[in-house]
């Protein structure tokens, strides 16, 4: 009878609830809970709403609690538009790589893996090998290549063309001036493409980009999702399946928000302290490297160190301006600065107290409605300018 119960209940018992997310919508407040579903607009509907947001307000989705990832730690594929995915090289031919790609890292979902096809010209940076923890040891971001770059095993690096690869136990062939060579796969740690020829395959409306628990981001089209999965279609072609549980954040770049990394700012002042002069950055720390605050590993955003101030033109077109400001977990633990943020020119943050490590990062969000200029100021704390590497991670305006 207890067996008969406890089937009964189980039959007519709700399905479990997925992870929970946070959801930030242009006009609306921020909403919390499980992904019920998506459609193709970009619409989602939480778990007990009737009706979905607006894909076309939609901000982002970031799941309750959880950290965004740094990137991957082992063999993966990085491509021209930033995306990288955990991934193995299953073959390079007729001018397209063959990869099987994981979304979930193995004891979590032992078969989350799928393979897949994209253009070499898709493709920045091709791992055979785990990437090195110093990144001073990888291709610098940004850097120009006119040729292809092989990174071998014994230190070497050598300049050519990739020609192809049958399989992942056949030899790299690659092609050096009229010569062409064979490389074993166990010798190449990684091959860096020519950056002449690369396609970022930006699309030119709202898209979604994932982050994913193992570290991978992913660029989509397009996506659906209802029950433990979202179906995608990748920028390079592919249908791609991910398990919800697996997803750390869904962002919609080229939406309402606008990321201060994307705009070319109207000024840039920087006041050295002691003669030693910075600029700032894009999408990296001061220092030139991933962001990471508050334990998170951030993709946007921009780096600054004091004294300085980065203004940017609005002409009315934006409602908020909103960010996660601090010092650098791995550079700017040292550093003491006050942070401000000024709208044409006044004040608008309200906050004068010292952002150290001790105090850790802050969140800001200013009306900008109808403003002309915003500028980001750092300046100088109890410390001078030692370790003064500002992160302003997500700082992106809202239409």
């Amino acid at each position: 009878m207890l067996g008969l119960c406890l089937a009964l209940f189980a039959i007519g018992a709700e399905p479990p609830a997925g992870p929970a997310f946070v959801r930030h919508a242009a006009g609306a407040d921020d909403a919390r809970g499980a992904i019920q579903s998506i459609d193709k607009t970009w619409a989602v509907r939480l778990a007990g709403e009737s009706e979905p947001t607006a894909g076309a307000d939609l901000v982002s989705l970031r799941r309750a609690d959880l950290q965004l990832p740094p990137y991957p730690a082992t063999t993966q594929v990085i491509f021209a538009n930033g995306d990288r995915l955990a991934a193995d090289v299953l073959g390079i031919e007729n001018d397209q790589i063959r990869i099987r790609a994981a979304f979930a890292d193995p004891p979590h979902h032992a078969n989350a893996t799928q393979e897949l096809t994209a253009p070499l010209a898709a493709v920045a940076e091709i791992w055979f090998q785990p990437p090195p923890e110093n990144e001073a040891a990888r291709p610098k971001p940004g850097e120009r290549r006119r040729r292809d770059v092989m990174y071998l095993t014994n230190g070497d690096a050598r300049t050519g063309t990739v020609v192809g690869m049958k399989s992942h136990t056949q030899p790299l062939i690659f092609k050096e001036g009229s010569k062409e060579t064979q490389v074993d796969p166990m010798r190449l740690v990684a091959v860096a493409m020519n950056t002449d020829l690369a396609r970022t395959l930006r699309p030119r409306g709202p898209y979604g980009r994932l982050v994913l628990a193992n570290g991978g981001r992913l660029s989509l089209l397009s996506a659906t999702a209802s029950g433990e999965s979202l179906t995608g279609k990748t920028l390079f072609g592919p249908e791609v399946k991910v398990p919800i549980d697996q997803i750390i954040s869904l962002d919609i770049r080229q939406g309402k928000a606008v990321y201060l990394s994307d705009l070319k700012p109207l000024r840039y002042e920087h006041t050295p302290f002691l003669g030693v002069r910075w600029s700032y950055e894009a999408d990296r720390s001061v220092a030139g490297r991933d962001m990471r605050l508050g334990g998170h590993a951030f993709d946007k955003g921009v780096g600054m160190h004091s004294e300085s101030r980065l203004t940017y033109a609005l002409a009315g077109g934006y409602r908020w301006f909103k960010a996660t400001v601090g010092l650098d977990d791995r550079t700017g633990q040292g550093g003491s600065v006050r942070v401000r943020v000024l709208v044409d020119g006044a004040e608008k943050d309200g906050n004068d107290n010292e952002l150290t490590a001790a105090t850790g990062p802050r969140t800001v969000r200013v009306d900008v409605a109808g403003a002309k200029e915003l500028t980001l100021v750092v300046e100088f704390g109890s410390g001078g300018d030692v370790c003064d590497h500002v992160d302003w991670a997500d700082a992106r305006l809202v239409k």
